[in-house]
């Protein structure tokens, strides 16, 4: 099984050479959940030095169904890469599959018997590429970051062409959109936080730098939108409030749906409450419903507000990021 890599940045820190400073490596991951898909989204810019493994760590509270036959498809999906060996950005798209969770021994990145091992199938420019994702249980110290690690490999793109091992088209991954379906189930309540650990290569050389691991994070809240109408001087007023992990959720605009079609919208104030006002026409009870819904947000300052000591990572908290979402109220039926 696949060794926590933390564990090598701690052991490696300890040799960096006091007063040293490492990259200003950053990266952003924002994971959000619709129905039984949860979407994994992770962005690496362009000037962060070449990744070489990456670890996402799944909260406690979440279940995991890890015992799909091989070759189930479970997912999708969906990549940007710039070739540095032609200039180009490639789109690199195709199905997640499930593989023999036992990887031979001759695997460079992780040999050994998992809980379950994915194929990330990525076609580009007729080939396809296959990314393995180990997929385990924490133990030991790696469990205070979550209930399941889901462990990557990437190949160095900034080595000399011909180097074995070596990125295809020395292909520099930039954006990837992992949606996988009926694997996870999110909790319904509280703000859970995914821990991701990048670590790079040292920059020319496809040789791992463990003492310069940092970490992006995310935080997931499942949203609640509620809904009440009332008959006040001849007018209806719908109104609720809208949260998010349990916290008020400000500043997001809520659109009311009267019998199916929008009938108003309002922005939710500091404490997440709304409401909208309309007229009645006719004497026929009305179907209410209020929707609402949210983009990946930047939540660095409140997400990173407590960093991981760096014997544990390295290189700090680099960013932190709100999850999108849609949410519905329940629908309510109300008599002019």
């Amino acid at each position: 099984m696949r060794t926590f890599i933390v564990a090598a940045a701690a052991a490696v820190v300890s040799l960096v050479v006091a007063g040293s400073a490492l990259a200003a490596n950053t990266a952003t991951v924002a994971v959000s959940t619709a129905g039984t898909a949860t979407t994994i989204h992770a962005a690496v810019p362009q000037t962060t030095d070449p990744i070489a493994a990456v670890t996402f760590f799944v909260p406690a509270g979440y279940t995991a169904n890890l015992t799909a036959a091989a070759n189930t498809g479970i997912g999708s999906v969906d990549a940007t890469a710039l070739s540095h060996d032609t200039g180009l950005t490639l789109p690199l798209t195709g199905p997640v599959t499930t593989d023999n969770p036992v990887a031979p021994s001759s695997d460079p990145c992780s040999p050994g018997t998992h809980a379950a091992i994915w194929n990330l199938n990525l076609s580009v420019a007729g080939q396809t590429l296959v990314v393995k994702t180990y997929v385990d249980p924490t133990t030991g110290a790696a469990a205070a970051l979550g209930a399941y690690q889901l462990f990557i490999c990437l190949p160095p793109w900034d080595v000399p062409v011909g180097t074995p091992g070596r990125a295809f088209q020395g292909a520099q991954l930039l954006d990837a959109k992992l949606t996988l379906n009926n694997v996870f189930t999110a909790p319904t309540s509280g703000l859970a936080v995914w821990h991701t650990l990048f670590t790079p290569y040292n920059p020319g050389k496809g040789t791992v730098n463990a003492a310069a691991t940092f970490e992006a994070r995310s935080l997931v809240g499942a949203p609640a939108l509620s809904l009440k109408v009332a008959k006040k001087n001849g007018k209806y007023v719908a109104s609720g409030k809208l949260t998010e992990g349990g916290q008020p959720s400000a500043g997001t605009s809520v659109v009311l749906l009267r019998g199916g079609a929008k009938a108003g919208s309002a922005t939710t104030g500091a404490s997440g409450t709304w409401s909208v006002t309309g007229k009645f026409t006719g004497k026929k009870p009305i179907l209410f419903k209020a929707t609402a819904s949210a983009k990946e947000r930047d939540a660095t300052a409140q997400g990173c507000a407590q960093p991981l000591p760096p014997t544990v990572v390295p290189g700090g908290c680099s960013s932190a990021t709100l999850g999108a979402w849609t949410v519905a109220s329940p629908v309510v039926k109300f008599k002019p």
